[in-house]
Protein backbone atom coordinates (compact mmCIF):
# COMPACT_ATOMS: atom_id res chain seq x y z
CA UNK A 1 0.00 0.00 0.00
CA UNK A 2 2.69 2.74 0.85
CA UNK A 3 4.58 1.59 -2.52
CA UNK A 4 1.50 2.54 -4.17
CA UNK A 5 0.65 5.78 -2.42
CA UNK A 6 4.64 6.62 -2.90
CA UNK A 7 4.32 5.93 -7.05
CA UNK A 8 1.03 7.75 -7.19
CA UNK A 9 2.52 10.63 -5.41
CA UNK A 10 5.50 11.13 -7.81
CA UNK A 11 3.21 10.50 -10.49
CA UNK A 12 0.41 12.89 -10.07
CA UNK A 13 3.33 15.59 -9.20
CA UNK A 14 3.00 18.79 -11.79
CA UNK A 15 5.47 18.99 -13.74
CA UNK A 16 7.68 16.04 -13.03
CA UNK A 17 8.30 14.60 -16.58
CA UNK A 18 11.86 13.20 -15.35
CA UNK A 19 10.18 10.86 -13.10
CA UNK A 20 6.87 9.96 -15.37
CA UNK A 21 9.16 9.02 -18.18
CA UNK A 22 11.34 6.52 -16.04
CA UNK A 23 8.53 4.92 -14.62
CA UNK A 24 6.85 4.70 -17.99
CA UNK A 25 10.42 2.82 -18.98
CA UNK A 26 10.36 0.76 -16.00
CA UNK A 27 6.67 -0.44 -16.40
CA UNK A 28 6.63 -1.59 -19.95
CA UNK A 29 10.37 -3.23 -19.04
CA UNK A 30 8.68 -5.42 -16.44
CA UNK A 31 5.17 -5.98 -18.29
CA UNK A 32 7.64 -6.68 -21.14
CA UNK A 33 9.58 -9.10 -18.74
CA UNK A 34 6.86 -10.82 -17.23
CA UNK A 35 5.31 -12.07 -21.04
CA UNK A 36 8.36 -13.59 -21.83
CA UNK A 37 8.42 -15.28 -18.69
CA UNK A 38 4.75 -16.56 -19.15
CA UNK A 39 5.79 -17.35 -22.72
CA UNK A 40 9.16 -19.29 -21.89
CA UNK A 41 7.25 -21.06 -18.87
CA UNK A 42 3.78 -21.64 -19.65
CA UNK A 43 5.55 -23.20 -23.93
CA UNK A 44 3.85 -20.39 -25.91
CA UNK A 45 6.10 -18.64 -27.60
CA UNK A 46 4.10 -17.52 -29.98
CA UNK A 47 3.14 -15.00 -27.03
CA UNK A 48 7.10 -13.64 -26.70
CA UNK A 49 7.33 -13.65 -30.95
CA UNK A 50 3.55 -10.99 -30.27
CA UNK A 51 5.60 -9.34 -27.97
CA UNK A 52 8.66 -8.69 -29.94
CA UNK A 53 6.58 -7.85 -33.00
CA UNK A 54 4.24 -5.52 -30.81
CA UNK A 55 6.98 -3.63 -29.17
CA UNK A 56 10.32 -3.62 -31.51
CA UNK A 57 11.13 -1.16 -34.35
CA UNK A 58 11.34 -3.52 -37.59
CA UNK A 59 14.07 -2.75 -39.52
CA UNK A 60 11.85 -2.66 -43.37
CA UNK A 61 10.04 0.57 -43.91
CA UNK A 62 7.25 -1.72 -45.22
CA UNK A 63 6.83 -3.41 -41.52
CA UNK A 64 6.89 0.27 -40.54
CA UNK A 65 3.69 1.11 -41.87
CA UNK A 66 1.63 -2.04 -40.74
CA UNK A 67 3.45 -1.40 -37.17
CA UNK A 68 3.55 2.45 -37.18
CA UNK A 69 3.23 2.49 -32.87
CA UNK A 70 6.85 1.03 -32.74
CA UNK A 71 8.36 4.20 -33.51
CA UNK A 72 7.15 5.04 -30.44
CA UNK A 73 6.98 1.37 -28.21
CA UNK A 74 10.51 0.63 -29.18
CA UNK A 75 12.04 3.89 -27.20
CA UNK A 76 10.09 2.25 -24.23
CA UNK A 77 11.37 -0.94 -24.28
CA UNK A 78 14.22 -2.27 -23.46
CA UNK A 79 16.30 -5.88 -23.34
CA UNK A 80 15.68 -8.14 -20.90
CA UNK A 81 19.36 -9.82 -21.42
CA UNK A 82 21.48 -6.77 -20.25
CA UNK A 83 19.55 -5.22 -17.50
CA UNK A 84 22.75 -2.28 -17.34
CA UNK A 85 20.44 -1.56 -20.29
CA UNK A 86 18.06 -0.02 -18.98
CA UNK A 87 19.24 1.33 -15.58
CA UNK A 88 22.72 3.36 -17.13
CA UNK A 89 19.86 4.77 -19.99
CA UNK A 90 17.10 5.85 -17.02
CA UNK A 91 20.66 7.16 -14.47
CA UNK A 92 22.06 9.18 -17.68
CA UNK A 93 18.56 10.15 -18.44
CA UNK A 94 17.52 11.70 -14.62
CA UNK A 95 20.79 13.61 -14.17
CA UNK A 96 21.11 15.16 -17.67
CA UNK A 97 16.68 15.32 -17.85
CA UNK A 98 17.02 17.23 -14.74
CA UNK A 99 19.20 20.04 -15.75
CA UNK A 100 17.58 20.01 -19.44
CA UNK A 101 14.39 21.06 -16.76
CA UNK A 102 16.01 23.58 -14.57
CA UNK A 103 17.31 25.82 -17.44
CA UNK A 104 14.59 25.15 -20.11
CA UNK A 105 10.93 23.58 -18.47
CA UNK A 106 9.73 20.52 -18.22
CA UNK A 107 8.16 20.73 -21.65
CA UNK A 108 10.95 21.56 -23.60
CA UNK A 109 12.37 18.14 -22.05
CA UNK A 110 9.44 16.25 -23.09
CA UNK A 111 9.82 17.44 -26.36
CA UNK A 112 13.45 16.74 -26.67
CA UNK A 113 12.98 13.21 -25.40
CA UNK A 114 9.79 12.36 -28.16
CA UNK A 115 11.66 14.39 -30.88
CA UNK A 116 15.08 12.49 -30.11
CA UNK A 117 13.15 8.80 -29.95
CA UNK A 118 11.73 10.09 -34.14
CA UNK A 119 15.10 10.98 -35.19
CA UNK A 120 17.07 7.76 -33.76
CA UNK A 121 14.42 6.03 -35.15
CA UNK A 122 14.63 7.74 -38.63
CA UNK A 123 18.30 7.29 -38.63
CA UNK A 124 18.22 3.50 -38.11
CA UNK A 125 15.50 3.25 -40.74
CA UNK A 126 18.09 4.83 -43.03
CA UNK A 127 20.49 2.94 -42.17
CA UNK A 128 19.04 -0.13 -43.21
CA UNK A 129 16.98 0.71 -46.14
CA UNK A 130 19.48 3.18 -47.80
CA UNK A 131 22.86 1.87 -47.20
CA UNK A 132 23.78 -1.04 -49.37
CA UNK A 133 25.85 -3.13 -46.71
CA UNK A 134 23.27 -2.77 -44.34
CA UNK A 135 20.57 -4.08 -46.66
CA UNK A 136 21.54 -7.85 -46.84
CA UNK A 137 21.29 -7.71 -43.30
CA UNK A 138 17.69 -6.49 -42.93
CA UNK A 139 15.93 -9.98 -42.91
CA UNK A 140 17.69 -11.14 -40.14
CA UNK A 141 17.47 -8.21 -37.34
CA UNK A 142 14.13 -8.38 -35.00
CA UNK A 143 14.34 -4.81 -34.47
CA UNK A 144 15.34 -1.68 -32.79
CA UNK A 145 14.50 -1.11 -29.04
CA UNK A 146 15.82 0.79 -26.50
CA UNK A 147 15.59 4.48 -24.94
CA UNK A 148 19.55 5.79 -25.85
CA UNK A 149 18.23 7.74 -28.60
CA UNK A 150 16.32 9.75 -26.73
CA UNK A 151 18.56 9.86 -23.80
CA UNK A 152 21.93 10.89 -26.01
CA UNK A 153 19.25 13.75 -27.35
CA UNK A 154 18.92 15.05 -23.44
CA UNK A 155 22.56 14.81 -22.82
CA UNK A 156 23.42 16.61 -25.89
CA UNK A 157 20.60 19.02 -25.34
CA UNK A 158 21.67 20.10 -22.18
CA UNK A 159 25.21 20.27 -23.13
CA UNK A 160 24.53 22.47 -25.71
CA UNK A 161 22.13 24.42 -23.14
CA UNK A 162 24.94 24.88 -20.57
CA UNK A 163 28.22 23.62 -22.42
CA UNK A 164 30.63 25.09 -19.22
CA UNK A 165 28.72 23.59 -16.79
CA UNK A 166 30.51 20.99 -14.71
CA UNK A 167 29.55 17.34 -13.57
CA UNK A 168 31.45 15.25 -11.51
CA UNK A 169 32.56 11.88 -12.86
CA UNK A 170 33.59 9.04 -11.03
CA UNK A 171 37.34 8.26 -11.82
CA UNK A 172 37.38 11.62 -13.91
CA UNK A 173 36.55 14.51 -11.56
CA UNK A 174 34.52 17.52 -12.90
CA UNK A 175 34.36 17.52 -16.66
CA UNK A 176 31.91 19.87 -18.44
CA UNK A 177 28.87 19.08 -20.44
CA UNK A 178 29.90 19.72 -23.84
CA UNK A 179 33.08 17.36 -23.04
CA UNK A 180 30.71 14.06 -22.03
CA UNK A 181 28.43 15.05 -24.72
CA UNK A 182 31.12 14.90 -27.41
CA UNK A 183 32.63 12.04 -25.62
CA UNK A 184 28.95 9.98 -25.89
CA UNK A 185 28.78 11.09 -29.59
CA UNK A 186 32.79 9.85 -30.31
CA UNK A 187 31.94 6.62 -28.84
CA UNK A 188 28.54 6.26 -30.87
CA UNK A 189 30.31 7.13 -34.31
CA UNK A 190 33.60 4.89 -33.99
CA UNK A 191 30.87 2.15 -32.57
CA UNK A 192 29.33 1.86 -36.35
CA UNK A 193 32.00 -0.10 -37.13
CA UNK A 194 30.86 -3.11 -34.78
CA UNK A 195 28.19 -5.16 -34.26
CA UNK A 196 25.42 -2.35 -33.18
CA UNK A 197 25.49 -0.14 -35.78
CA UNK A 198 21.68 0.18 -36.23
CA UNK A 199 21.40 1.02 -32.13
CA UNK A 200 24.70 3.51 -32.85
CA UNK A 201 22.86 5.40 -35.77
CA UNK A 202 19.98 5.89 -33.80
CA UNK A 203 21.72 7.32 -30.97
CA UNK A 204 23.55 9.59 -33.47
CA UNK A 205 20.48 10.76 -34.88
CA UNK A 206 19.03 11.40 -31.69
CA UNK A 207 22.24 13.32 -30.63
CA UNK A 208 21.99 15.20 -33.62
CA UNK A 209 18.47 15.96 -32.61
CA UNK A 210 18.80 17.32 -29.25
CA UNK A 211 21.57 19.98 -30.77
CA UNK A 212 18.89 21.50 -33.25
CA UNK A 213 16.21 21.30 -31.31
CA UNK A 214 17.84 23.72 -28.22
CA UNK A 215 19.38 25.90 -31.67
CA UNK A 216 16.26 26.72 -32.34
CA UNK A 217 14.93 26.98 -29.06
CA UNK A 218 17.18 29.82 -28.88
CA UNK A 219 15.99 31.54 -31.84
CA UNK A 220 12.62 31.40 -30.45
CA UNK A 221 10.91 27.89 -31.96
CA UNK A 222 9.59 25.84 -29.37
CA UNK A 223 9.58 22.16 -30.79
CA UNK A 224 8.01 21.17 -28.02
CA UNK A 225 4.65 22.43 -28.57
CA UNK A 226 3.04 19.74 -30.95
CA UNK A 227 4.35 17.36 -28.83
CA UNK A 228 2.91 18.72 -25.68
CA UNK A 229 -0.04 19.92 -27.24
CA UNK A 230 -0.81 16.15 -28.10
CA UNK A 231 0.15 14.60 -25.00
CA UNK A 232 -2.02 17.14 -23.51
CA UNK A 233 -5.11 15.89 -25.90
CA UNK A 234 -4.36 12.29 -24.84
CA UNK A 235 -4.23 12.67 -21.04
CA UNK A 236 -8.32 15.11 -21.30
CA UNK A 237 -9.50 11.84 -23.07
CA UNK A 238 -8.89 9.68 -19.90
CA UNK A 239 -9.33 12.24 -17.26
CA UNK A 240 -12.74 12.72 -15.63
CA UNK A 241 -14.92 15.29 -16.54
CA UNK A 242 -16.73 16.96 -13.09
CA UNK A 243 -20.23 16.77 -13.09
CA UNK A 244 -22.26 19.55 -14.25
CA UNK A 245 -24.22 21.60 -11.66
CA UNK A 246 -27.43 23.18 -12.57
CA UNK A 247 -28.03 26.60 -10.53
CA UNK A 248 -31.43 28.28 -10.92
CA UNK A 249 -31.93 31.47 -9.87
CA UNK A 250 -34.37 32.61 -6.94
CA UNK A 251 -35.67 34.55 -4.24
CA UNK A 252 -33.02 36.51 -2.05
CA UNK A 253 -33.28 34.62 0.44
CA UNK A 254 -31.88 31.32 -2.04
CA UNK A 255 -29.32 33.91 -3.13
CA UNK A 256 -28.18 34.13 0.24
CA UNK A 257 -28.21 30.72 0.70
CA UNK A 258 -25.96 29.85 -2.20
CA UNK A 259 -23.44 32.26 -1.32
CA UNK A 260 -22.82 30.93 1.74
CA UNK A 261 -22.52 27.51 1.29
CA UNK A 262 -19.77 29.33 -1.89
CA UNK A 263 -18.01 30.89 0.57
CA UNK A 264 -17.70 27.75 3.06
CA UNK A 265 -16.73 25.62 0.17
CA UNK A 266 -13.95 28.13 -0.77
CA UNK A 267 -12.87 27.70 3.20
CA UNK A 268 -12.85 24.30 2.86
CA UNK A 269 -10.62 24.23 0.21
CA UNK A 270 -8.36 27.04 1.25
CA UNK A 271 -8.13 24.78 4.74
CA UNK A 272 -7.66 21.60 2.62
CA UNK A 273 -4.80 23.41 0.39
CA UNK A 274 -3.12 24.80 3.51
CA UNK A 275 -2.72 21.35 5.11
CA UNK A 276 -1.76 19.43 1.97
CA UNK A 277 1.40 22.55 1.96
CA UNK A 278 2.20 21.76 5.62
CA UNK A 279 2.80 18.15 4.56
CA UNK A 280 4.75 18.79 0.99
CA UNK A 281 6.95 20.78 3.36
CA UNK A 282 7.69 18.07 5.72
CA UNK A 283 8.48 15.68 2.61
CA UNK A 284 10.66 18.22 1.60
CA UNK A 285 12.01 18.63 5.56
CA UNK A 286 12.32 14.57 6.74
CA UNK A 287 11.57 13.02 3.65
CA UNK A 288 8.08 10.76 2.73
CA UNK A 289 8.50 7.88 5.25
CA UNK A 290 8.41 10.57 7.97
CA UNK A 291 4.63 11.28 7.30
CA UNK A 292 1.80 9.79 9.30
CA UNK A 293 -0.85 7.31 8.17
CA UNK A 294 -3.35 9.79 8.20
CA UNK A 295 -0.92 12.38 5.95
CA UNK A 296 -0.45 10.04 3.55
CA UNK A 297 -3.83 9.12 3.14
CA UNK A 298 -4.65 13.08 2.78
CA UNK A 299 -2.35 13.63 0.23
CA UNK A 300 -3.36 10.22 -1.86
CA UNK A 301 -7.00 11.02 -1.37
CA UNK A 302 -5.41 14.87 -3.29
CA UNK A 303 -3.55 13.45 -5.39
CA UNK A 304 -6.77 11.50 -7.00
CA UNK A 305 -8.86 14.72 -7.41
Amino acid sequence: MELRDRLQYEWSKSNNVVMRIIMINVAVYLLFATIVIISKFGGFPALQDFAIKALYLPADFMDVLYRPWTLITHAFTHSLGDTLHIIFNMLIFYWFGNIVVSEAGSNRLLGVYVWGIFAGATAFLMLYNLVPYFIAFKPHMAGAIGASAAVDAVVVAAATLLPNTKMRLLFFGEVSLKWIALAVVLMSFVSLAGGNAGGNMAHLGGALMGYLFVVQYRKGNDWSKPVVSFVTFFQNIFKRKPKMKAYRGGSAASDEAYNQQKQARAKKSTEEQNTIDEILDKISASGYESLTQKEKQILFQASKK
